[in-house]
């Protein structure tokens, strides 16, 4: 098992007792979440829309056409889906986005 360092942070007090709260609810320990959340920002790995893998974005290829990133392993982008789906697809990645880099409230 990997070691473990000791963080010490500073946020709102509304934001961590809420997250306290959350956390306690779904039986989580707030560091876990705090840790999940660093690894998946220093190194983030998404799951396909069309085949469901697990695949690194940072390794990704992005589509030269659409700008989207290319599954590795089935090479789907947003070139291969209908607008319906496509525009699904970017507000979930907005909200993404927005938790990755603070602007969710």
């Amino acid at each position: 098992m990997p070691a473990k360092s000791k963080l010490t942070l500073s946020v709102d007090a509304t934001v961590l007792n809420d997250a306290k709260k959350k956390a306690a609810e779904k039986h989580v320990p707030l560091s876990r979440a705090v840790e999940n959340f660093f690894k998946f920002f220093a190194t983030p790995e998404v799951y396909c829309f069309r085949c469901g893998k697990k695949f690194s974005s940072d390794k990704a290829e992005l589509c030269p056409k659409c700008g989207w990133l290319s599954c590795p392993h089935c090479r789907v982008c947003r070139c291969d889906l209908n607008e319906d789906t496509a525009v699904a697809v970017f507000y979930m990645r907005k909200v993404l986005e927005d938790l990755l880099t603070g602007r969710v409230k």
